[in-house]
């Protein structure tokens, strides 16, 4: 079962990480997709990974 958990903490920090990557293409002045595209991979990418690191701490209570 801990392997589970850490499978869900690795893919939230992934998730982050990704979000972090496109939020800092959307600080930049000139990117190739556009901003409102960009703004809604963050937007998916915070909420995946936000999603997953609740269903790694539910299973890590329940251990």
């Amino acid at each position: 079962m801990s392997g589970v958990i850490f499978i869900f903490f690795i893919i939230a920090l992934l998730f982050f990480i990704g979000a972090f990557h496109y939020l800092k293409l959307v600080q930049q002045s000139a990117s190739y997709p556009p901003k409102k595209q960009l703004k809604q991979k963050v937007a998916v990418l915070a909420s995946a990974g936000f999603i997953s690191l609740v269903i790694g701490i539910i299973l890590l209570s329940f251990s």
